[in-house]
C-alpha cells in the first residue's frame, strides 16, 4: 500500500534528481534516443522512494538538516564571513575551551534565557570531551523589555567586568547554572560566591568599553540574522536555538573537515 506523505522540498527535489538519473541511464542502456519516463514507471518509482523514506527516516531528516543548512548559509553566511574575524578573534573577548583549539564555537547568548541555561551543559560536555574546541561567548541580552529592570543587559556587564578579574569562567558557569530567575541582587550574590570582588566589579561595570563591547555583539547579531537565544556559529555552519548535542558535534565535525580539506588544497 503506497504511504501518503507531506512532501518537503529536499524530498522533491530527490525524487526530480532519481527521475531524471532513471531517464539517463535507461539513454546510455539502450544506446538510443529513449522516450520521457512513462506515468505508470513514474508512479513505481514513486512508491519503491515513498516506502524507502517510510522505512528510513533519519535519511530525510539528515537531507531536510541539509537543506535548511545550506539555506541558512545562503542568507547569513556573507554576512558571518564579514564579521568572523572579529566575533573569533577580538583580544579581549572571554574564551571558553581550549584557546588553541582548531574549531571555534561563537555563541550568541542571553544569561535570561532558559534555553540556553539548559543546553549549556550539552554545549560544554561537547567542550570538555572533544579537547579541541574554542568557546567564545557573545554576550546578547534580549530580555529585557520597557520598563523593566534591565537585568540581562547588567548580567552581561558583570561578567565582562569579571573577566577583568579573570574570574570570566567560574562567574559564567555560576550565571548559567543559576536555576532561578535572576534580578540584580542575585548577580551581585553569585559573583561574591565564586570570588569576585563585587565592589571592584560594579566599578568595572561602568566602563564604557564593555558596554561598547555588548552594543557591538548586539548590533553584529541583528546584522547576521540572529532574533533569539542560543544562536551558534561553527565554520560554515549556524545553528539555530538549543538543538543539542549531537547538532553541535555534528557542525563542529564538519568544520573540522572542512578546514583538513582548505589545508589539503
Amino acid at each position: 500500500m503506497k504511504t501518503n506523505l507531506k512532501v518537503h522540498p529536499v524530498i522533491a527535489a530527490l525524487l526530480q534528481i532519481i527521475l531524471t538519473l532513471s531517464a539517463s541511464f535507461a539513454v546510455r542502456a539502450q544506446d538510443a534516443p529513449s522516450p520521457a519516463v512513462s506515468d505508470d514507471e513514474r508512479a513505481k518509482i514513486e512508491a519503491v522512494i515513498t516506502d524507502y523514506i517510510a522505512e528510513n527516516p533519519e535519511i530525510v531528516m539528515g537531507a531536510i538538516r541539509e537543506w535548511q543548512r545550506r539555506s541558512q548559509m545562503a542568507k547569513m553566511g556573507p554576512k558571518i564571513a564579514m564579521y568572523r574575524g572579529y566575533l573569533e578573534n577580538e583580544p579581549s573577548a572571554p574564551v571558553l575551551g581550549n584557546p588553541k583549539g582548531d574549531v571555534t564555537i561563537v555563541e550568541f547568548f542571553d544569561y535570561r534565557c532558559g534555553y540556553c541555561r539548559r543546553h549549556f551543559p550539552e554545549l560544554m560536555q561537547l567542550v570538555k570531551s572533544d579537547g579541541n574546541i574554542r568557546l567564545v561567548p557573545r554576550q546578547f541580552p534580549l530580555l529585557d523589555r520597557q520598563g523593566q529592570p534591565p537585568v540581562s543587559r547588567i548580567a552581561a556587564r558583570a561578567a565582562l567586568a569579571a573577566h577583568k578579574q579573570q574570574k570570566f569562567d567560574v562567574f559564567h558557569h555560576a550565571l548559567m547554572g543559576e536555576p532561578g530567575g535572576l534580578t540584580e541582587k542575585r548577580i551581585y550574590e553569585v559573583a561574591a560566591s565564586v570570588g569576585i570582588n563585587v565592589h571592584q566589579l560594579k566599578a568595572d561595570m561602568g566602563s564604557k568599553l564593555i558596554d561598547k563591547t555588548i552594543e557591538n555583539s548586539l548590533a553584529i547579531g541583528f546584522d547576521i540574522g540572529f532574533d533569539g537565544t542560543p544562536g551558534y556559529i561553527i565554520g560554515n555552519d549556524v545553528v539555530l536555538g538549543a538543538e543539542g548535542y549531537g547538532r553541535l558535534k555534528e557542525a563542529v565535525d564538519r568544520a573540522r573537515g572542512d578546514h583538513a580539506k582548505t589545508a589539503a588544497n
